[in-house]
């Protein structure tokens, strides 16, 4: 089971951040989640909420994914990539390929077209469908998530209970809820079966690890 720094560890640093990776992974993350998003000048930077303007307006604390998954290439720490912008695919497929981390990052993403789109540049690479608060985990979701040859689904924890688990993995997918913030529910989801947890817990529990 995945366990995975949900943009890294923000109990202790600004979360998105260098320093928020080197945390988790110093408190024993082998995992860590980063929210990437593209400037106006073509900047790829980690970065949840839009921010309009090139990379020399932003804040130094942001980083750049390529900082971001060199960080995590030196470390030996999974990337999991939530893409929050699509129609630029093929442009962050070239700087993940560029950094010699590939087979290593995880890639997630909201919309169909995007999900078509990194389907189509990697036809193999682990590729999940992200939902958000008020969206759950429907069977007709799960089919066309199989058709669309996804790896699996990123859902919120409230959508995330047994059925929608048992669901998910007849269809030959895997199931990662977001967002856990507690030790009783990191160990909650474990007895669910999930594949994996994007958590703030750092350290988890000494049995999940």
């Amino acid at each position: 089971m995945w366990l995975v720094a949900h943009r890294g560890d923000p109990r202790h640093a600004p979360e998105n951040t260098l320093a928020s990776f080197r945390q988790a992974i110093a408190r024993g993350a082998r995992a860590v989640e980063m929210d990437v998003r593209r400037t106006a000048d073509g900047v790829w930077v980690v970065l949840h909420d839009p921010m309009p303007g090139r990379a020399t307006d932003l804040p130094k604390s942001i980083p750049q994914v390529s900082e971001a998954l060199a960080l995590c290439r030196s470390r030996r720490v999974k990337a999991f990539l939530d893409v929050k912008q699509g129609s630029y695919e093929e442009e962050l497929a070239q700087i993940v390929k560029r950094s010699g981390w590939l087979h290593q990052t995880v890639l997630l993403a909201g919309h169909d077209a995007s999900l078509r789109r990194w389907r189509k540049l990697l036809p193999q690479h682990p590729l999940f469908r992200v939902t958000g608060f008020r969206v759950p985990i429907t069977r007709k979701a799960i089919a066309q998530a199989h058709r669309m040859r996804l790896t699996g689904f990123v859902g919120y924890r409230r959508w995330v209970n047994r059925q929608t688990v048992d669901w998910v993995h007849q269809a030959g997918l895997q199931i990662v809820v977001w967002t856990v913030r507690t030790s009783s529910d990191l160990k909650r989801y474990a007895r669910l079966g999930v594949d994996g947890m994007m958590s703030e817990v750092w350290p988890p529990p000494s049995r999940l690890i």
